[in-house]
């Protein structure tokens, strides 16, 4: 019986493989992150709604779910620097 495995790669690539250990646009990664994780609560929230709706009321829901997002991150965001090194 053969085991399903992943098979050994000599080096797999993660953000530790730089010799420094910065990884490449740390904060906007962060950033994006965040709102990815914010868009998904609100538009799970608003989800049936926006199903029903016609043209103009999703005109408007997403106006109200783009201000609910940005709440949301300005929340959640955590107290780092734009310049800080990640």
């Amino acid at each position: 019986m053969k085991r399903n495995t992943r098979p050994k790669l000599d080096k797999e690539s993660t953000a530790t493989d730089s010799p420094s250990g910065i990884v490449a646009d740390g904060y906007d990664r962060l950033v994006s992150a965040v709102e990815s994780d914010a868009r998904r609560i609100v538009e799970a929230k608003y989800a049936d709604e926006w199903n029903a709706s016609g043209m103009l009321r999703r005109w408007k829901l997403q106006r109200q779910m783009d201000t609910e997002t940005a709440a949301i991150v300005a929340a959640t965001m955590p107290d780092v620097s734009p310049d800080a090194l990640f």
